[in-house]
């Protein structure tokens, strides 16, 4: 199987929605429902494929055959503690009918390539402590934890 990368186009938006429910798929913490964490990474995406902010990207990763198996959004922030440039990995997500075939890995390369090309000095990412999957992913590929966040809710789920 041969896996190419492409700029996102505006007919790939059903495809990257269709995706949502995988930034989900394992055991949220108890105050974080799927709903919640789908429908704001949803409203997110959207905004970023409708109206693109300067210095972001969104690739689309497609078989020799062009069917969809992933995509990468990307942008540009900067480091809290220095000032510099950094390259954020907003969202990744491989379609569950790839996975394992190292879609996930191609991804995050094109994403350390593109933060080389804008002169990033660090490529950063968030992740559930929970997603052990991913998790493996980003660690196997070099990734280190830096900061953890933690997190004391205040009221009862409804």
């Amino acid at each position: 199987m041969t896996i190419h990368l492409r700029h996102f186009v505006p007919s790939d938006t059903h495809f990257i929605e269709y995706l949502i429910p995988r930034f989900s798929e394992f055991d949220l913490p108890s105050w974080r429902g799927r709903d919640e964490v789908d429908s704001t990474n949803l409203a997110s995406l959207k905004k970023a494929m409708e109206a693109p902010e300067p210095g972001s990207a969104i690739f689309i990763a497609e078989d020799e055959t062009g069917k969809c198996a992933g995509f990468l959004h990307l942008q540009i922030q900067t480091d809290y503690f220095n000032g510099r440039k950094v390259a954020y990995i907003s969202d990744i997500a491989v379609d569950s009918a790839f996975e394992g075939q190292g879609v996930g890995r191609i991804l995050l390369d094109k994403a350390e390539e593109w933060a080389r090309e804008q002169g990033c000095s660090l490529l950063t990412l968030y992740v559930f402590s929970n997603n052990s999957r991913a998790r493996k992913v980003y660690e196997k590929l070099g990734f280190k934890e830096e900061v953890t966040k933690y997190v004391k809710p205040l009221f009862q789920k409804e």
